[in-house]
């Protein structure tokens, strides 16, 4: 044989050191080669340029029992080592090697690519017992090196090592027998599992239950899973005890068992090793504090401060919640802040919300408005729509920062537009009065109509308020009822009032008038002043309810002191006619003022009549008349009737027809029978307003629907 160059002989040695270093090791454990063959068996002259290459003998000598020499030695070559530096040992060795026959110097695998006798000799040695050389044999199979690449192989040779106990080989070869895509695989990975589960790896019936949920290389069997998890989880496997908790959770293949579910998410938080448990305790507390299963506060709280402790910052939210609640009796409020600064500061952004709250409010920890805004608008920007209202409302009220309308709108937009319907109801306001925007009742209603849709009852509430009156929407009674009812059963309890109020407009009939007084009382009893008011007028009346006037004038003067203009009104009406009360004018006169003063049309039209007539006061007329268009300008029924027909006729004010007809329009609108009838004369006639004949039959007909008496109600 030729004698190689030296980069061919530098290249052997080369790819012979590449081999895995489980590989080499492998070498100790393997008898002297036998008389298989190579890629190339070493010659001589290959031996002799190794020596004078000044390579290491041992690694020489060992190529040598790997690759086999390609003749028996001879002396001549004996002498040509020797002249290259070979003493008597290295001789001896070299004589000792196997020597190649004249076969085939590689064969072709099982998997369809060549393999070098190396690979061919571990496999034998993996085959006779070395374990270790099993995992060398495999890596070269799914590395593809002196092998072709083929994970099922590798996972053959990892079976090999597994069957003779060697536990991580096994994990590797369920590994591979996973990823496959084979059925046959998945059963034979199916088949070690329980054959590891049955010794007692728990690990193995882990894995094995999870085969079983999703029926992979088995029958699905949910029940069998959750046993196999079970039997994991009992011997402090916490991942297994969270497999289980998940299975009961989710009900995909057995029935739903919340309480056992939470059972083995408590044993993940107690059995498992921080930070997983940690996240474990989180969520087994969470669902105990939030009745997932039957509540459970006092194990919640172990539970929470146990992950807490462990570092988890959704633990200690949780904590922090249930604290601020008051479900924790013996923790003030104060601790609460403290551990919302503690999930804050590790980013959860929600908890950086809810110690801003504390901090605005300043009853558990000393107020900081300005860090409050801070913490909130940092929330905002991390995707916290309720911080996003909340910094929003302090734009608005300047609370710790410049007041800036414009800003409110664009967080309150941001919020909406994320769907926080607290934020549409707020920026439906603000549309609604032109706030930090151009004044659009369109808007508003668009607003308060989506922030209904998202379950903000009181938004209900105001589109009912809008559609009644036909401001940015059409004017629709039957849609205003159906919000009404929404913001009424919702808890709004301030829209029960306006509920009845359209009830019982029109002359409605007495079983329509029970149920108005019901809701009434509702509302009363919710601590809205409008319906103690409106209740009281019922029992004056007698309508719907049995007459009562002595606690009709009481309801009043609570209705009044708690700021109702309506309640105020309805108070001195009861003064001036000793209706439930003595007669006292001069209490009637502060009531009506009192009511005035607070918006009340019908208070205002009151105390103008008093002025008017000059009864109980000196007759004052001219401020009788901007009494009653002051009560006109807030949509008050009786003060437009008695401003509106005054600016007809010219009676102590200059004529003006079309200001009038403008008056006896929010009159009639507001259920004044006179009202509608002597608008009706006017556009009849085009005084002041369009003719218009068609119109002025309809305000003439709902004049009779009012209760008009008049003969033209009698055709």
């Amino acid at each position: 044989m030729q004698a190689l160059s030296r980069s061919t002989v530098a290249l052997t040695l080369a790819l012979a050191l590449a081999l895995p270093v489980a590989a080499r090791r492998a070498d100790a454990q393997v008898a002297p080669a036998p008389s298989t063959t190579s890629t190339r068996p070493i010659a001589v002259s290959e031996l002799v340029e190794f020596l004078r290459l000044r390579f290491p003998t041992m690694r020489v000598i060992a190529q040598v029992r790997a690759n086999c020499l390609a003749a028996p030695l001879t002396g001549a070559d004996e002498q040509r080592l020797r002249t290259a530096g070979a003493d008597d040992k290295f001789i001896a060795d070299v004589r000792a090697s196997c020597v190649a026959s004249n076969q085939m110097v590689a064969i072709v695998d099982s998997s369809g690519g060549m393999i070098t006798p190396r690979v061919q000799q571990m496999q034998r040695s993996c085959e006779r017992g070395a374990v270790a050389v099993c995992d060398s044999v495999a890596d070269l199979y799914i590395e593809g090196i002196f092998a072709p690449k083929s994970r099922s192989r590798a996972a053959d040779f990892l079976l090999v090592a597994c069957s003779a106990g060697r536990e991580e080989s096994c994990v590797r070869a369920v590994d591979i027998l996973e990823a496959s895509a084979e059925a046959r695989d998945h059963q034979k990975a199916a088949q070690v599992l329980t054959q590891r589960c049955d010794v007692g790896v728990l690990a193995g019936c882990r894995r094995l239950g999870g085969q079983y949920a999703e029926g992979r290389g088995v029958p699905k069997d949910g029940e069998r899973a959750v046993a196999l998890y079970r039997r994991a989880c009992d011997g402090n496997d916490a991942e297994a005890c969270v497999e289980a908790s998940a299975l009961l959770m989710e009900g995909k293949s057995v029935a739903v068992d919340s309480a056992a579910a939470l059972g083995y998410l408590v044993k993940a938080c107690e059995k498992g090793a921080a930070p997983i448990a940690a996240q474990h305790c989180a969520a087994a507390g969470a669902s105990l504090a939030r009745g997932a299963v039957p509540a459970d506060d006092a194990r919640a709280v172990v539970l929470l401060q146990r992950g807490c402790d462990a570092g988890d910052a959704r633990a200690c939210g949780e904590l922090a919640g249930l604290i601020q609640a008051g479900r924790v009796p013996d923790r003030p409020v104060a601790q609460a802040a403290v551990l919302y600064d503690k999930s804050c500061t590790a980013g959860r952004a929600a908890d950086c919300a809810s110690l801003a709250t504390l901090l605005a409010e300043g009853t558990a920890v000393p107020k900081d408005v300005a860090r409050a805004v801070a913490l909130w608008e940092d929330a905002c920007t991390k995707g916290v729509a309720t911080a996003c209202v909340r910094v929003a409302s302090a734009y608005v009220a300047g609370r710790g920062v410049t007041a800036d309308l414009a800003k409110a709108t664009r967080l309150y937009r941001a919020a909406c537009d994320a769907r926080a319907a607290a934020a549409c109801l707020a920026l439906g306001h603000m549309a609604l009065r032109g706030e930090g925007q151009p004044k659009s009742p369109q808007a508003a209603f668009r607003l308060f109509e989506q922030a209904c849709a998202g379950g903000e009852t009181a938004a209900c509430g105001e589109e009912g308020l809008l559609v009644v009156r036909g401001l940015g929407a059409p004017r629709d009674l039957e849609r205003a009822r159906a919000r009404f009812t929404t913001a009424c059963e919702g808890g709004a309890v301030a829209y029960c009032v306006d509920l009845a109020r359209l009830l019982v407009r029109d002359g409605a009939p007495d079983s329509l008038a029970a149920r108005a007084v019901a809701l009434y009382q509702r509302a009363c009893d919710g601590k809205e002043p409008r319906g103690c008011g409106w209740l009281g007028v019922a029992l004056q009346s007698g309508r719907g309810v049995a007459p009562d006037p002595v606690r009709g004038a009481r309801l009043f003067a609570s209705a009044c002191e708690a700021g109702d203009s309506h309640g105020c009104a309805q108070l001195g009406q009861a003064f001036a006619t000793g209706t439930g009360v003595a007669t006292d004018h001069t209490r009637a006169v502060i009531s009506y003022e009192k009511s005035c003063t607070l918006g009340d049309g019908d208070g205002c039209s009151a105390l103008a009549e008093m002025f008017w007539n000059g009864k109980p006061m000196p007759r004052d007329r001219a401020r009788a008349v901007v009494l009653w268009q002051r009560g006109c300008a807030v949509d008050g029924a009786a003060a437009c009737w008695q401003y509106g027909q005054r600016l007809v006729k010219g009676d102590d004010v200059p004529k003006d027809e079309a200001k009038g007809a403008d008056a006896l329009a929010r009159s009639c609108d507001g259920g004044e029978a006179r009202a509608c009838a002597l608008l009706a004369e006017q556009v009849q006639a085009g005084r002041g307003v369009p003719a218009d004949p068609t119109r002025a039959q309809t305000l003439m007909q709902r004049a009779c629907d009012l209760g008009l008496t008049d003969r033209r109600c009698r055709k």
